[in-house]
């Protein structure tokens, strides 16, 4: 394991990458870690949606150098725009007491966020060289 591609990286990946380590942590808190609906739910919970936000608003910062990207701008962007837009559901779901929307809303949100960034452990990606060497 070395740090020397996260320190080479530019600004907008480290952000995205300290982000998405929060939200990371944040998450088996929020799942187990307090009772639904508590000021503590609450609290981390806008915590990891902050983190969640800035997971993806970075990512724009983040050109794409697959085949499928116009303008420096791919497929997983698509994913970032529907990110914003959950986040923004899932705080609408909470505050309207949809309690099964926000619940299923964060739950393909945060599978989403996991299966993605599987993917940045492929060859040739910064978490791959960090994590190998």
């Amino acid at each position: 394991m070395t740090l020397a591609p996260f320190d080479a990286a530019s600004l907008s990946i480290k952000v995205h990458i300290m982000a998405a380590i929060t939200v990371i942590m944040l998450t088996p808190v929020q799942f187990i870690g307090f009772r639904k609906g508590s000021a503590l739910h609450r609290v981390a919970g806008y915590l990891w949606l902050v983190a969640m936000v800035a997971v993806a608003l970075s990512s724009f910062a983040i050109s794409s150098r697959f085949s499928l990207s116009v303008a420096g701008f791919g497929l997983i962007h698509l994913l970032s725009l529907l990110t914003l837009c959950s986040c923004a559901v899932a705080v609408w779901a909470a505050r309207t007491h949809h309690v099964s929307r926000h619940r299923w809303t964060l739950t393909v949100l945060t599978i989403s966020f996991f299966v993605a960034g599987a993917f940045t452990f492929l060859p040739s990606r910064i978490m791959y060289r960090i994590v190998a060497g």
